[in-house]
């Protein structure tokens, strides 16, 4: 006898996703484990595009199980998020993004990782996908498929499975989920690293499944890239002034401009500005060793310019997140 399918809450945050948000709810509509075993909680926090309405439009296409539209007036993903834990009613949990588009046994492989019950959080690989063939669009969602470009996290470079310390999206068990507390709502950006800590400190695996490769829309503009780079390292430096301390990848990526710029600095020194050309140079060999896709030497050099964008902007928001609160601190404390 086959054992009933379980009853999964698809948890999707969105804020002005219009455009894209039919997309999401369609991927997750073609899950191989049955929309008719899918519960669909989006929560809207104060979209002021139509975004609710398309939710409504694109789900009647489909026979979910349920379909709830809830509200997020403060705005925050972690808020949304519990909202939407709030209102599951699956044994289990998946995050979704608005602009993902999981694939077809999305559901089906997380569910034969949980039959580890070592396993807290099940995520896969974030591929990114090219808006239009436009050079723009198809540099920055090469950019963010770079092994070695994109923050090294496992989600990003890893090839097998394997422990990690953290995943993107995430499903989870819904009671171990309320149990943990849910997202933090301190936590500006970055709040799924932030669960996914609490949940290895509890002495669950983190696991990355490699078998989870999901597309992912990627902001329109490299303007809005470097804004979202700049805001998710403040966030961080904001933490690590607060106490926390970076993982080894962080660090090592905290510390590579600085080691870039001494070793460029030494060799302008010793042998003057032709030197110069070594940084360019660089990037062009981190971007065509971290991407096994052929390209014309257009799309290789913004590539590398996005991936020198996306991290100097992360490294920047670091700083002023760290000295920024750091100051903060002393001024309250003076």
């Amino acid at each position: 006898m086959t054992a009933p399918r379980p009853l999964v809450t698809v948890i999707i945050p969105a804020r002005n996703e219009q455009a894209d948000i039919a997309g999401c709810i369609d991927a997750v509509a073609a899950q191989d484990h049955g929309a008719d075993r899918i519960q669909l909680v989006v929560v809207d926090a104060a979209s002021d595009d139509g975004t609710v309405e398309e939710v409504v439009r694109a789900a009647a296409a489909h026979r979910f199980a349920e379909v709830v539209v809830e509200g997020n007036p403060r705005r925050r993903t972690s808020v949304g998020l519990n909202v939407g834990l709030d209102r599951a009613k699956g044994e289990y949990v998946a995050r979704v993004d608005a602009r993902s588009r999981v694939a077809p046994g999305y559901v089906s492989t997380c569910l034969r990782a949980m039959a580890d019950h070592r396993v807290g959080v099940v995520g896969g690989a974030q591929v990114a996908l090219a808006r239009s063939a436009g050079l723009v669009d198809t540099a920055i969602a090469r950019a963010l498929r770079n092994r070695y470009g994109t923050g090294l996290s496992r989600y990003r470079r890893g090839r097998r499975s394997g422990p990690s310390d953290t995943v993107w999206m995430g499903f989870f068990r819904t009671g171990d989920l309320r149990a943990m507390g849910g997202w933090s709502e301190a936590v500006a950006l970055n709040e799924d690293f932030e669960l996914n800590r609490r949940y290895r400190e509890a002495g669950y695996l983190v696991w990355f499944d490699s078998e989870l490769r999901s597309r992912y829309l990627p902001r329109r503009s490299l303007a809005l890239l470097a804004r979202q780079y700049f805001y998710f390292g403040r966030v961080k430096g904001t933490w690590w002034a607060r106490g926390d301390r970076p993982t080894l990848r962080q660090a090592a990526l905290l510390a590579a401009p600085l080691v870039a710029g001494g070793l460029a600095a030494l060799a302008y020194r010793k042998a003057g500005p032709a030197t110069l050309l070594a940084v360019p140079g660089a990037l062009l060999a981190v971007e065509a060793a971290g991407s096994d896709e052929p390209a014309p030497l257009t799309h290789h050099a913004l590539a590398a310019a996005t991936i020198a964008l996306t991290n100097g902007s992360w490294w920047a928001g670091t700083v002023v997140g760290f000295v920024g609160d750091k100051a903060g601190l002393r001024h309250q404390h003076g």
